[in-house]
């Protein structure tokens, strides 16, 4: 709904979206709170596609030496854009080790 209405109110904005296949940060919290996963496995997504289906413009960042251009190209367009973003997220788990075991309660 976000993006049909930032399309239809012509309005200047880049959101990045992180490409995994999963609710990685989701399912972190559901493996460390109730030990197991629900819901968090995604299908292939072309946020590229899917920005265009709504009149956005859509751009993907193939190759990490390309994050500085393909943001400045996606800040110099008009109206909203969607980046994606491949991320390698094996390491996610590591960030549940700082957190205090009340705030999963």
């Amino acid at each position: 709904m976000e993006l049909e209405t930032a399309v239809r109110l012509k309005s200047n904005l880049v959101h990045l979206v992180w490409i995994d296949g999963f609710y990685d940060m989701v399912g972190l919290q559901e493996m460390a709170k109730y030990g197991r996963l629900s819901g968090v496995s995604l299908g292939p997504v072309d946020v590229v596609r899917f920005a265009e289906a709504f009149g956005a413009r859509g751009l993907k960042i193939e190759h990490p030496e390309d994050i500085s251009s393909t943001l400045k190209k996606a800040l110099a367009m008009a109206g909203p854009v969607i980046v994606g973003v491949p991320v390698d997220d094996r390491d996610n788990h590591r960030l549940m080790e700082t957190v205090h075991p009340d705030a999963l309660n």
